[in-house]
């Protein structure tokens, strides 16, 4: 009897390694600050390489991307959405400019160059909505950070008072899809500033030291990630976001691990 159950537990282990093996995770880190129109955020790409390590030393293939244009945004995030065809988990993360027009988010190249709204809505900037959906459809969880200054970036133009951008302080309200968690840096029409410059952003600061953690949940990773956030701007920063998940994910970044109940909950502070 004992050999035959020596035998079995060798196999569950083996099953267990192949699952683990199997596991696929494919994540977009992008951080934009070289900007050429418009205020520069230097932490930003900083922030993005952070992320990227430590995606990478969990098992994540990352396409990444720093100081992007428009046409090698959009590259590197076809190459993205080729790669993230069925994945287990795919990760999407920006740090950089962004804006809301009309309930719209807005992410922004570095080469941006937009002096009107229609600018922003015929290819001057991306659509984060619209990205999301074609790039991460078909994973079976989504996961989406955004790093975004969330101010109204534009200038006034020479001897107004008013920019020609007829948008709202930040990116607007963003509700998840199905299996999906997205979590911006800030609330809707709130700023999240660069920091001091040489500074990885607090958000993403915050993501990296909670959101990994063996066996937590993913929803009580976001809390600690609002009060650490919270903490360190001196309550000048909240992060806000939302997540619906049919099960609990815990350990979601663990190889294998999933949950039982249904969760749709919002992460907003008050």
């Amino acid at each position: 009897m004992r050999p035959i159950i020596l035998a079995l537990s060798i196999f569950a282990v083996l099953l267990s390694a192949n699952a683990a093996k199997a596991d696929k995770r494919i994540a977009f880190v992008a951080g934009n600050g070289a900007y050429k129109s418009m205020e520069k955020l230097p932490n930003a790409p900083a922030s993005a390489k952070a992320v990227e390590g430590m995606l990478q030393s969990l098992g994540f293939e990352v396409v990444e991307g720093i100081d992007l244009t428009r046409e090698t945004m959009t590259a590197r995030l076809l190459e993205f959405g080729h790669k993230a065809e069925g994945a287990d988990l795919a990760l999407f993360y920006y740090a950089g400019q962004g804006v809301g027009v009309g309930g719209v988010e807005y992410l922004l190249p570095v080469d941006a160059d937009v002096k009107s709204e229609m600018d922003l809505k015929l290819g001057g900037a991306i659509n984060v909505d619209l990205t999301v959906d074609q790039t991460m459809g078909d994973a079976k969880v989504k996961l989406v950070f955004l790093d975004a200054s969330r101010n109204n970036p534009f200038p006034a133009p020479s001897g107004n008072t008013a920019s020609k951008v007829s948008v709202k302080p930040g990116l607007a309200e963003m509700k998840a899809n199905e299996n999906t968690l997205t979590a911006f840096a800030t609330g809707p029409g709130q700023a999240a500033p660069d920091g001091p410059a040489g500074t990885v952003r607090p958000f993403t600061r915050a993501l990296i030291a909670n959101i990994a953690a063996p066996g937590v949940e993913i929803q009580q990773a976001m809390t600690k990630v609002r009060a650490q956030v919270s903490q360190e701007t001196k309550g000048k920063q909240t992060s806000w976001g939302h997540t619906q998940f049919p099960r609990h994910r815990r350990g979601l970044f663990e190889p294998g691990t999933g949950g039982e109940h249904t969760c749709e909950v919002s992460f907003i502070a008050a």
